[in-house]
């Protein structure tokens, strides 16, 4: 049995409180709850004193509403939308009882934004579609939920798609879904007052662990992962020191987090370190479970969590700003680039094109005749300083160089200058560019930095 509880304008949370004072499993749906009430026949009585109670409860509180009792949600719902005061309906006769309410429930808030009960996401919910589709069934001379029932399903179908195979549900009063009951948000926290105040990393890696393993408990129980860990410390001075780990992928490893949470203090101690901490205190904002579903042919990977313990651990030796994935930036100066944080992709399929179907690579058909090759660009990470003598021309005629590994010569030939400029609105850079090749057999590209006046050997051609 459902009791359904509709109030025209009531919050949910108003709604929730009263289904709570009779069962856990319950839903709400915009200005109506959904309660099973199963069960209740043994506190109250029957199906009506159960109705009257629950009217009763909401009258406490101060709210007008309309209590249907029904075997089907389908059949509370309209119900309690369509009459006032408690109605019962005995279980088969359902249909029956809905049949003389107006089509025009249908296209009420409650029924076409209700989950479920509106139809597919596509936006055949959307009241202002809803308005036309229901101008068609007065034309065609209906004009309850009952004229609506006595229509062949198929042909409805036909006609109207899915939408009409839910509508026509509706008005046989039975179920669209099953009752899906309201979680309330749970929290994953943990916190554990110290009789003795402790310092250092070693007896706070016992304590962390401690309040851990709870935590990774319940969450594998509701197969949540932590997306962010909060770690408090409480100092003797009554200070309060916080830190925010942002996690790559949901995980919920107890060593894992632990170390990772370690590895963030030891980067980022407090200011006052040497003062001992006397309380701990562990706070997990919680998301869905990691969902990884391996492939045949895709070489083994390392775990996330791996990943997650090696970037902590470089960056606590370097620094955060001195690790991540290269990215391209919008400038046109050689060699530039910036760094993005690491992202775990866990289910990152290989082959996968956006529209989620598997992807044919094939190979590229091959010319007839090889193609030429270019010399392969070697470039310096950090440009060499040269001392490079001109012509009267004004290009290069001999390159020296101290720096070990780098030759030196005669210029036997020299192609270009490319000039180059940007960043024209900052500080801007110009530099001439040019292809040599020396007299010991070595070729590379050097540049004229304009602003320094010096020159530099840029990369090698290989």
């Amino acid at each position: 049995m459902y009791a359904c509880v509709y109030s025209a304008g009531s919050p949910g949370p108003v709604l929730a409180a009263i289904a709570q004072q009779f069962s856990p499993r319950y839903e709400t749906r915009g200005d109506l709850v959904v309660v099973d009430v199963r069960g209740l026949d043994r506190l109250f009585g029957d199906a009506r004193a159960v109705g009257d109670e629950l009217r009763r409860e909401a009258a406490d509180r101060g709210v007008r509403v309309h209590v249907a009792i029904a075997s089907t949600q389908t059949a509370a719902v309209v119900l309690a939308i369509a009459r006032p005061g408690v109605v019962v309906v005995e279980r088969g006769k359902e249909a029956e009882a809905i049949a003389a309410v107006s089509l025009q429930i249908l296209g009420g808030p409650a029924l076409v934004r209700g989950p479920g009960l509106s139809g597919p996401a596509d936006g055949d919910g959307d009241p202002e579609r809803v308005a036309p589709q229901l101008e068609m069934f007065r034309r065609w001379g209906l004009k309850t939920l009952g004229d609506l029932a006595a229509l062949p399903a198929d042909e409805l179908s036909s006609r109207m798609g899915q939408q009409g195979l839910t509508w026509h549900a509706i008005a046989r009063g039975v179920e669209a879904r099953p009752l899906v009951p309201d979680v309330e948000d749970e929290r994953f926290e943990a916190s554990l007052e110290l009789e003795w105040p402790i310092e250092g990393l070693e007896p706070l890696s016992f304590v962390l662990t401690r309040l851990l393993e709870p935590l990774s408990l319940r969450l594998e129980q509701r197969d949540r992962g932590v997306a962010v860990l909060h770690v408090q410390l409480r100092l003797v001075n009554k200070e309060t020191y916080a830190r925010r780990l942002e996690l790559p992928t949901p995980m919920r490893d107890v060593k894992t987090l632990r170390t990772l949470a370690l590895l963030d203090l030891e980067a980022h101690p407090p200011a006052e370190h040497t003062i001992g901490i006397d309380r701990v205190g562990i706070v997990i904002d919680p998301t869905p479970g990691r969902v990884w579903q391996h492939t045949l042919f895709a070489r083994p990977h390392p775990t996330p969590e791996q990943l997650s313990t090696l970037l902590a651990r470089l960056g606590a030796a370097m620094g955060q700003d001195r690790i991540g994935a290269p990215v391209l930036v919008d400038t046109y100066r050689p060699g530039a680039f910036g760094t993005a944080p690491f992202a775990t992709v866990h289910d990152d399929h290989r082959g996968m094109g956006r529209t989620g179907r598997m992807v044919e690579h094939t190979e590229p058909p091959r010319p007839p005749h090889p193609a030429p090759t270019a010399p392969a660009l070697r470039r310096c990470r950090q440009p060499v300083p040269a001392v490079v003598a001109l012509s009267d021309s004004g290009a290069p005629i001999k390159v020296i160089t101290h720096r070990r590994g780098f030759a030196g010569g005669a210029v036997l030939r020299a192609v270009g200058p490319w000039k180059t400029s940007g960043d024209w609105w900052t500080d801007g850079w110009d530099r001439d560019e040019w292809d040599v090749a020396l007299s010991d057999g070595a070729s590379y590209r050097v540049f004229l930095d304009r602003a320094s006046g010096g020159w530099f050997i840029d990369a090698i051609l290989d």
